[in-house]
This record gives C-alpha cells, structure tokens and sequence, in this order.
C-alpha cells in the first residue's frame, strides 16, 4: 500500500494557548516529510472532520495522524474507515493540562510525541482481510483416542470432515 500520510493538528482545549502550531505544523512537514499538515481549532466538530474526510476521499490520504484529545474520548468521531491507518497523538492530557504551557520542554514533548507517531504509521501497514472459509482447512485434529476423542471423532467425520485422531499417549 502506498501511503500518504496526513497531520491533523487541533488547536482547541487549551492546545494552542500551549503550543506553538506553526511549529508543530513544522516538524510534521519538514523533519517528519508528510504531505499534508492542517490544524483546526475544533477538530472533533463536524466541520474538523470534514477537512479530514475530504483529503481522505478526494486527495488520497489514507494514513492519519489526528494530535489532539486523549484516545479514550471522541473515539467515535475519528472513524474513518477500515482502509485508512489512523493513530492518535494525546497532546491535550499528556501534554498541554500536565506541563507548563509554553515551556520549551512542553513543546519539545509535543513535537516528539508526533514524531513519533510518525514514524510508527510509516511502519504501519493495514491487516490483511480475513480470507473465506473455502480457502481454509477443514481438517480436524481430535487429540486424545479415548470415549470423549472417539466420540469427537466419529461425529466430526458424519458431519462431512476430515479427522485425524491421535490418541493422547503418542
């Protein structure tokens, strides 16, 4: 799959009174090379999603980093399908509500965290989809030959299977 790797930044919940965006928006585009770099001061609204659903549909995105609120909140909102890599940056609770705001060391955190999550959705790739049952075995291997194996045995094989017994002292 080829990725294009995009960066959403939210600069509401105190996030932006924080940190430094533009800069953030930096390392996103020059150190970390994605393509596409937005920030929003109210991504989880209808319209921040909809600046993310649009590059999706229309500009090929297909990885997603959305730096924002904690993982365990908005979980619903930042859906976006079982083709698209997403991973979530908590800038709000992690970093902006835990540290000094607009301490160089906050900032710091902030922009590591994103480089970070970064370089794992390089690394990420989607599961492989779930193959139909005609391409799987329907061998069945019963472990042990006494009454319970035998009985297993002998109903998996009228059911239309093919059984390997193994009695339980090989």
């Amino acid at each position: 799959m080829d990725k294009k790797i995009a960066v959403y930044i939210c600069s509401g919940c105190g996030i932006g009174d924080a940190l430094d965006i533009d800069q953030l928006s930096k390392v996103a585009t020059s150190e970390c090379k994605v393509p596409v770099c937005k920030t929003h001061p109210n991504l989880c609204s209808a319209e921040g999603v909809q600046i993310i659903k649009d590059d999706i549909a229309n500009d090929g995105v297909n990885t997603v980093v959305v730096a924002a609120c904690s993982l365990r909140v908005m979980y619903d909102v930042f859906k976006f399908g079982n083709d698209v890599i997403l991973d979530r940056v908590n800038l709000r609770e992690q970093v902006v509500w835990s540290h000094p705001a607009n301490d160089e060391d906050t900032q710091m955190m902030a922009e590591d965290y994103l480089r970070m999550s970064a370089a794992k959705l390089k690394q990420t790739e989607l599961p492989e989809p779930y193959k139909p049952e005609q391409e799987m075995s329907k061998d069945i291997l019963v472990v042990g030959g006494g009454t319970t194996g035998m009985a297993a045995a002998l109903e998996a094989a009228k059911a239309g299977y093919t059984v390997v017994l193994l009695p339980q002292d090989y």
